[in-house]
């Protein structure tokens, strides 16, 4: 069973248009993400898939591997679902999506969330979950995240759930954008029926919820910035200075 990243990546982000190449201590987004997830133990292999040449130039020039795809496909996940039927992999392989969007991904993640479908073939899919900020919590650009007693999705919403009281009956999480597949679930995934919550919410994973697939919450210990704004940026770059892993692979 191999394990392989696949990193979506457009320019045409209706939040932050070009973000991919949005430069953090100077360094392309797109980069930080491909570098980092290099770090990462147990991987066999990493690709962008990509619509834009700019985005393959760049990636190329880095030295990275891309795949393209049709720009018109708007989620995320079903990129890299498209990328991967270039590849040769079998049905039992993990796909880990990494948003190109996380620069301050932490090699460990993509390992953590790769554990749990090593460990029970049943799992065909799951994402990262995280405790929430209390901004998070309020930011509809993060997604909050609802689970059962099993750790498997309720649902997925971007507003403040399951209150906006101090009344919790759990912690509050937050989705992180590493989510991994099993391959010939990834390739399905593309063809189910788009659903409305997904639509309401633009949530991809609502897709699969929807449709009575179970998907597990993957809990992190390990705190990361989404990129989706020009403040995120400029905070993502401030917590690089003080990365551990950016001279790793930065060469500074």
């Amino acid at each position: 069973m191999r394990v392989i990243i696949g990193i979506p990546a457009r320019m045409g982000a209706s939040r932050f248009p070009g973000k991919p190449l949005c430069k953090i201590l100077g360094m392309p987004m797109i980069e930080h993400v491909y570098k980092r997830c290099l770090l990462a133990r147990n991987i066999d292999d990493i690709f962008v898939a990509a619509c834009d040449d700019v985005v393959r130039e760049t990636v190329e020039k880095f030295g990275g591997q891309v795949l393209m795809t049709h720009p018109d496909i708007a989620r995320p996940g079903l990129r890299v679902a498209e990328a991967c039927k270039q590849l040769d992999l079998a049905d039992d392989d993990i796909v880990v999506v990494v948003q190109g969007d996380e620069p301050l991904v932490h090699p460990d993640m993509i390992d953590l969330a790769v554990e749990p479908l090593l460990r029970d073939s049943k799992i065909q899919l799951g994402t990262l979950v995280a405790p929430a900020t209390e901004s998070e919590w309020l930011d509809t650009n993060e997604v909050k995240v609802l689970i059962d007693k099993f750790d498997d999705i309720l649902f997925m919403t971007r507003s403040p759930v399951p209150s906006n009281t101090r009344n919790e009956i759990g912690p509050r999480l937050k989705q992180v954008a590493i989510m991994p597949f099993r391959k010939k679930f990834l390739v399905d995934f593309e063809s189910l029926e788009m659903m409305p919550y997904e639509i309401v919410e633009s949530v991809e994973l609502l897709r699969a919820v929807e449709h009575g697939v179970k998907v597990r919450a993957i809990r992190s210990r390990f705190q990361s910035i989404s990129v989706d704004t020009e403040s995120d940026r400029i905070e993502a770059e401030n917590a690089m200075r003080s990365d551990p892993f950016y001279s790793r692979y930065s060469g500074r």
